[in-house]
């Protein structure tokens, strides 16, 4: 793997690591675990090394770069998240052909736009890192190139599979500075036109090696030596060339023929020396002819061994397959080599290497070697998706099992965990696992309830992502987690809010005591807007029911209504839901209204009061006492409501307000009116 490519680790200052070694062990894809080890052999004598016990054994995790968290390189994500869930509902459509060249044109152009802004960032910007950003234009030129090189091979096949035309293409899209400059001296004034440099012939020889043989022509009419005898000869020669075309052209053997007599005349012509007062021209025409010695020539002048290979193949072999490329790409290569007086493919870039097993169709090796490109598998992801389907992705394993299924799920579930992993993708996470397979949805489940979550904003819109999805458990989770944060920070009306959404009827239970509690210490009712607002939603805890009933009773208390109130009290007495250390304060709420000047309690009323007195508040209050007689509970004034000092008090003043009101209910319902 190239230097510009490989991921680099950087080992923490361990003083132990630096005298014994290191010993690593992959724990992740992407991670490693490395700790201090002295390498041994079956010479060393067996016992603990001279570094055993001296110094603390330090174990290091070094992960891989997450170069996603650029903000530039993070709009990718979300712009190729789109495309990639179109590909996934097209293909879904029945009796449609999904159009799979537009979906891979789309992928490339995010990607070229992305390469613009990052080129722009460093153009623009003092403060960003040069390295950094020109280890990003390196990654993402090689995957444009690569996903354009596989998408006129397999995606968009040329009609009867012939590939030089659309690998010309490729190359003009990729090595645009020859046609660049041709523009410029195409639109030149005639007064700024000059060629004596050198520069002139260059351009067209680098139009001829891209198959543009017409722009060619045109130059070299342009030329101050047009009208000259050899410029005549050679415009002519370029005229008569045929071209081989695969939509309405001649047939391939009709054309072979066609293009050796061609050859064959121009070179008769070259042999008669007519081009000879004009040494670059000559050169240009035998590139034409197919000269092995001028393409060797031209082939020194290339920057990448791929250069000139379309443009050679252009002029030899023009109606060459797909199949049949390997061949001709791999005795491209050994000639570029030669005449790059380079002795073995070692000096091939990752990039290089990607390019020449695309050509040979060797999907395997492709799609292993752009794992290792550092961009956390985004390109080989989306790649191998769309491949897979167009069908024009075929993976065998063991025993010639077809695994490219396999594959595609197994790379979408590690990219889509990946991106679960940063609080600012994670929902882009969701959508790759969604579609890798059954174990995808089953990570959702998992990774959903560990998200960070920084505010109630985002617990809001991971609720509503696992409501979507129907994990109704990792929405119950995610509120229990925000329920007992708002509880840490004494913000019980949100909490109470929040474990409501729970559904968990014992967290429910826990913060409707804290209400009760704070009442009986301090007679004031807290958040009366959120129990006001709780609805039906109280029948989720019974403990619930009586704190909204409470409240309620409170309503109609201070609004004068004390003939609801007062059945209400009753209701809640007999409910049977009242917890223990609240009948102090329930029962002290009936001493205004039996003693009020208006009658509220019938007689059987009042009976129930002192029923609920005797039979629930005066066993309680001897409990406490063996409690404190006993040395089990200090704490004498537990149950004291606010109101009152003691609670023996509430005892004295209910049995006698009781009375008086008893006996007021006896008269009035025994008066004959």
């Amino acid at each position: 793997m190239d230097k510009e490519i490989a991921p680099t680790y950087y080992i923490p200052a361990d003083g132990l690591c630096n005298k014994a070694g290191i010993t690593a062990k992959w724990i992740h894809e992407d991670k490693l675990s490395v700790s201090a080890y002295k390498h041994i052999t079956s010479s060393f004598k067996d016992g603990p090394t001279e570094f055993a016990n001296t110094e603390a054994i330090n174990i290091h995790h070094l992960q891989t770069n997450f170069i996603f968290t650029n903000p530039i390189l993070r709009s990718l994500i979300a712009e190729s998240n789109s495309v990639f869930l179109n590909v996934q509902q097209a293909a879904k459509q029945p009796n449609t052909k999904p159009d799979y060249i537009k979906f891979s044109r789309t992928y490339r152009s995010i990607v070229r736009a992305c390469l613009k802004s990052i080129q722009d960032e460093m153009s623009s910007s003092v403060d960003v890192d040069k390295t950094e950003y020109a280890n990003y234009t390196t990654i993402f030129y090689s995957v444009e190139c690569i996903w354009h090189l596989c998408e006129i091979l397999m995606i968009d096949p040329a009609p009867m599979n012939a590939v030089v035309p659309h690998l010309l293409d490729w190359i003009r899209f990729h090595f645009s500075s020859y046609e660049i400059r041709a523009t410029d001296l195409l639109f030149a004034d005639r007064d700024d036109f000059h060629e004596s440099s050198g520069d002139f012939l260059k351009t067209v020889k680098g139009m001829i090696a891209q198959g543009q043989v017409e722009v060619a022509r045109t130059l070299l009419r342009l030329h101050s030596k047009g009208d000259n005898s050899c410029f005549q000869v050679a415009g002519e020669i370029l005229r008569l060339m045929p071209l081989f075309s695969v939509t309405g052209g001649l047939p391939l053997q009709k054309f072979k023929s066609k293009w050796q007599y061609w050859v064959t005349d121009t070179e008769s012509k070259l042999a008669t020396g007519c081009l000879s007062a004009e040494p670059e021209l000559e050169e240009i025409i035998k590139l034409v002819v197919g000269n092995q010695e001028a393409w060797i020539n031209l082939a020194k002048e290339s920057r990448c061994w791929y250069e000139f290979l379309p443009g050679y193949l252009f002029y030899t072999e023009p109606g060459c397959k797909y199949f049949e490329l390997g061949t001709y790409a791999v005795v491209w290569l050994r000639r570029w080599e030669t005449a790059k007086g380079f002795r073995d493919s070692r000096t091939m870039t990752h990039l290089d290497r990607c390019v020449l097993k695309v050509m040979e169709n060797d999907m395997y090796q492709v799609i292993h070697d752009i794992q290792l490109m550092c961009d956390n598998k985004w390109f080989v992801t989306h790649l191998t998706d769309l491949l897979c389907h167009c069908g024009q992705l075929q993976i065998l394993g063991d025993q010639q099992k077809d695994v490219t299924a396999a594959l595609r799920e197994s790379l979408l579930f590690d990219f889509g965990a990946s991106l679960m992993a940063r609080d600012s993708l994670w929902l882009f996470g969701i959508d790759y696992l969604e579609h890798s397979s059954v174990e995808g949805v089953g990570a959702i489940e998992l990774l959903l309830p560990k998200i960070p979550v920084a505010s109630e904003k985002q617990a809001m819109k991971i609720i509503a992502v696992a409501k979507r999805k129907g994990l109704l458990e990792v929405e119950q989770e995610i509120c229990r987690v925000q329920a007992v944060r708002s509880v840490v920070n004494n913000r019980l009306g949100n909490a109470l809010e929040w474990a409501i959404r729970s559904h968990d009827s014992i967290f429910v239970t826990s913060i409707a005591d804290k209400f009760l509690e704070n009442y009986a210490k301090t007679s004031q009712i807290m958040c009366p807007d959120v129990i006001g607002n709780i609805g039906p939603k109280m029948f989720i805890s019974p403990r619930l029911v009586f704190l909204v009933k409470y409240f309620d009773f409170h309503q109609y208390y201070r609004c004068g209504e004390f003939a609801q109130a007062s059945e209400l009290l009753i209701n809640l007495l007999d409910s049977k839901i009242t917890p223990e250390y609240f009948w102090p304060s329930l029962l002290a709420d009936a001493i205004p209204l039996l003693e009020a000047k208006d009658q509220h309690f019938s007689s059987k009323e009042t009976y129930v009061v002192l029923h609920h007195l005797e039979h629930q508040l005066i066993p309680l209050i001897e409990k406490k006492k063996q409690m404190v007689a006993s040395g089990k509970d200090t704490s004498l004034n537990l149950m004291n409501d606010c109101r009152i000092e003691h609670v023996d008090e509430i005892v004295k003043l209910l049995r006698l307000s009781c009375a008086r009101n008893l006996a007021r209910a006896l008269i009035h319902e025994n008066t004959i009116v």
